[in-house]
Order: structure tokens, then sequence, then C-alpha cells
């Protein structure tokens, strides 16, 4: 998980080590990260000595097996350098990424590798792996395919657009995949992934047997997104400006994947967020309000406000409703909704994004490479060659399977560009997929964080409102126990 770079506040931290990684607030020895740099080493090592064994060309089968074993190691070295290296597009040249060690061999240990020569290998491993495997597996093995759709991300990260482009056209004209629509898209987790038309490459999970071998009811992905029939944890809830931007369209598919969790009284509230720029404070302010004809009347603490009905007025042609408090006379849009249930002061609304897969509660077949992440790289690049048309098309693709509005290129707005559009239905799009995060800084902008949520507690300097792209928070520190135990020096990062 990104721990909050893809819209997300965490209602209460199940463990510190979490915590600091959600804060920002880095642990020379924090235990999640050393876990990735362990596990992902030894699958590393176990790709190396199966490249190292097999026989090119000895036969068609085994040729795709070699092509899955260079597939997966270009897809781990990108992983991990994205977690401990700076993102490609900051002098790649010079700043450190990870070790590649590209042998078996237990005395082998590489020094750390620029990011440039760890994207260099990626590339080199996937292309390898492309030329070696068929287009005939199911989107549970890697194929062609999947590795031409990892190329399309990588050439993305590192800004090359034509390949970028040209890898994601390979993947979308392959007529290998489609995307899914309607009802089916709006319960896109509860299908196995060799049933769904729109997953690439996903890491299948078994009902029954991985739900309880790997702890999926309690420690799984969903389990910290919602809880379902008494499982999970429930902790990480939609961040107040994914939830202003996905309601934009009342009838967006995608807001079926968060579930609210309303009072048992069916009760109203107005909802909003009070923020102290000062004190760092960010806070939901709810009021419970009863429905008289067309209006709001505010029944409590409605002397917080200058007028105890709850005051409207148009905007962009929809109806905005709004309070002026008393304490600092200033006016805050408000949303009408359902009263919902809450924990530590933040409305439950559940993610169903990584859940239900047939039905068991967090059952979730982790999907890494889906078609339309495709026509969004293919929109993003297209924008930077010169084809903003080409790039409205690509996201109204989207946009229709969403069931909401194209974009038409004549109500651009001032001051905002084709590429605004793009990032933004990328955002609705991917949200919640560990891909957030890591088009905020490759994008050099600002991780916006001034909103409720438990990554806002603790001292003041220790409360990071924003994360800045050139700022060292935005990488991991490698595990101090792997550098002690390394036999020669690798620079800690800083």
């Amino acid at each position: 998980n990104e721990y909050g770079g893809d819209n997300v506040s965490l209602a209460s931290a199940t463990s510190d080590n979490f915590a600091y990684m959600y804060k920002y607030q880095r642990l020379t020895n924090n235990y999640y990260p050393a876990r990735v740099w362990q596990f992902t080493y030894q699958m590393i090592v176990n790709t190396n000595t199966m490249i190292e064994r097999i026989q090119e060309g000895e036969s068609t089968d085994m040729d795709q097996l070699l092509g899955e074993n260079y597939f997966l190691r270009g897809y781990l070295y990108f992983t991990l350098c994205n977690l401990f290296g700076r993102p490609y597009v900051q002098s790649p040249e010079t700043n450190l990424g990870i070790p590649l060690k590209l042998t078996s061999d237990i005395n082998d240990f590489p020094k750390r590798n620029t990011v440039k020569e760890v994207y260099d290998q990626v590339i080199k491993d996937l292309e390898k792996g492309a030329s070696l495997m068929e287009s005939k597996k199911t989107c549970i093995h890697a194929s062609k395919e999947v590795a031409y759709a990892m190329l399309s991300r990588v050439y993305l990260y590192m800004e090359n657009w034509e390949k970028a482009k040209e890898y994601a056209d390979l993947v979308i004209n392959s007529g290998r995949y489609t995307l899914i629509t309607g009802d089916a898209y709006k319960t896109y987790p509860q299908t196995v992934p060799e049933n769904n038309s729109e997953t690439i490459f996903a890491i299948r999970m078994v009902k029954d047997t991985d739900y309880e071998k790997y702890y999926m009811a309690s420690y799984s992905v969903g389990s910290v997104y919602a809880e379902i029939n008494d499982q999970g944890w429930g902790e990480m809830y939609p961040s107040e400006s994914y939830r202003q931007l996905i309601n934009q369209n009342e009838s967006d598919l995608r807001r079926a994947f968060i579930v609210e969790q309303p009072t048992e009284d069916n009760s109203l509230w107005l909802i909003y967020v009070y923020s102290d720029e000062s004190t760092k404070t960010y806070q939901y302010i709810t009021n419970t309000v009863v429905q008289q004809g067309n209006n709001y009347t505010i029944t409590e603490n409605p002397g917080m406000y200058t007028n105890p009905t709850v005051q409207k007025e148009t905007v962009n042609g929809k109806t905005r409703y709004y309070v002026t408090r008393v304490d600092n006379n200033t006016k805050y849009y408000v949303d009408i909704e359902n009263a919902l249930k809450d924990l530590n002061g933040f409305p439950k609304r559940f993610i169903y994004k990584c859940s239900l897969q047939e039905g068991q509660a967090h059952l979730w077949s982790p999907v890494l490479i889906r078609l339309a992440e495709m026509y969004l790289n293919r929109a993003e690049a297209n924008f930077y060659l010169g084809d903003s048309d080409a790039a409205i098309s690509d996201i109204n693709v989207i946009r229709t399977r969403a069931q909401i509005p194209d974009r038409v290129k004549a109500d651009l707005p001032a001051g905002v560009s084709v590429l605004d559009w793009v990032l933004e239905e990328r955002r609705l799009e991917l949200a919640f997929e560990a891909h957030r995060k890591l088009d905020i800084f490759r994008k050099g902008q600002t991780l916006n964080r001034k909103y409720p949520g438990m990554h806002l507690t603790g001292a003041l300097n220790t409360i990071y409102t924003t994360i800045d792209p050139s700022d060292n928070k935005i990488v991991e520190y490698i595990p101090q126990s792997e550098l002690d135990a390394y036999p020669i020096d690798l620079i800690q990062n800083p």
C-alpha cells in the first residue's frame, strides 16, 4: 500500500511502524519496508536461479517460463526502485536506486546502482520477457502483452512518450482485453481475474484456501479499507478531496466502490471541513439537520451559524448548500447527506475495491495491471506528443464506461489544460490501486494532505500537511538491519 498517496485518510493506526510510514515519519528500521526489501530480493534471487538454469530455445513451454521470470524480475526491480529510489525524472543518472543483483551467487553483493541503471535493466528484462512469451496465457500468468503493458508504465514514468504510447497501443490493439461495463464494473473486484476481460495481470488468490492461509480476513489490503461481515479493520477512508471529485457526477459508476455506513436512525447531517492552518488542524464538522419542504433546518448547535436554515445557491449550474459560522463570519459549503457512523470522528466510508472476490469478505486477487491504465497512459503520452484531441478521446473511453459526460475541448475552463483533465481522470479511475503517490511525485507535484485523518496527529513539528517532490521523505530508508548485514558499504538514503 502507498500509505496515503492514493487519497485515503487513516482512521486509526494498527501499528506504530505503519503509522510512521503513513505520516511520512521515516524510521531506519521500519518493519514494513524491511520486509519488502527482504522478500523482494528473495524473489529476485529465485528468478535469477531460473534464468540461469533454463536453456533458451529448448521448447516453447520452457521459453514461456523463462520469459515469465524475466518479466517478474523487471517488475520487482521497478517496484523496489520506486520505494527506495527517487522518481526517474529527478536526475536518474546520479540519484541512487537499489543494488542490481543479477545472479544467484550468494557471494555476489552489488553496490547500489543509479536509478537510470535500474530502469535500463527493467526495460531489458521486460523486453527479453516479451520476446520469449506467448499471448495465450490467462491474466494470472505473465505473457507478451503483460510485458508490453508494464513497458508502457515504465516508459511513462521515464517521460519517453513515444514508447509509452507504442506499448499501450500494442496492448489495446491486441484484442485480448476489453473494458467491462455497467454493473459488472461496479463489482469488478468480485470476479475471479481469469473471468475478467479487463484484467491484464493479477496475483490469483483462491477462495477459502488463501483466505485462511494468508490471513486475508484481517491483514489484507481490503481489510484495511473496509469492515465486511464483522471482518477487517476498516480504517482507511477516501480523502475529502477525492470524495468531492468523485461526487461531481452522481451517475459515476466508480462511486459504487465507496460504501457509506449510515447510522441506524436514518438521520441527516450537514458536513464540512473546518481548518486551522496555524495549528495544522483539519476536522470534519457535522450537525444534524431535518428537512422541511425544500429547506434544511439545523437542529444540532444551530447557534454556531448566522442562520439556522442551511442556505443554498447555484454554482456552475448545480445547487450548493452553505452555512456561515458566527465565530469567524466565514462561509462554508456543506454537503447534506445521511448521517454516518464514525471512528475517532472520521465518517465511515468503506472502500470495496479490494474485497469480496467470490463473495468472501476480504478475498481479492491483486490486480497489478488493467486495460484502463493503458488508455490513461496513452492519453498522457498523446498530450505530450502534441495530440490533445487524441488525449481527450482516450479519457472519454474511460468516462463513457464510468457513465459520465464526455470531455469536450471547447468546454476547457480558463487555467485548465487537457493534461489536467488526463491526470484528474487517472486519479478517479486508478484510486486505491497504488498509483496516486507515484503519479504526484513523477509529475513534480506536491502531495496535499490538508484533510481530516490520523496523518495529522502528533506534535506540530511532526505533522506534514504537504509533501514536496524534492523532499527526502518521499523515499524510504534502506533498512538498517540490511545495511549492517551487507558485507560492503551501501549508501543510506538522506
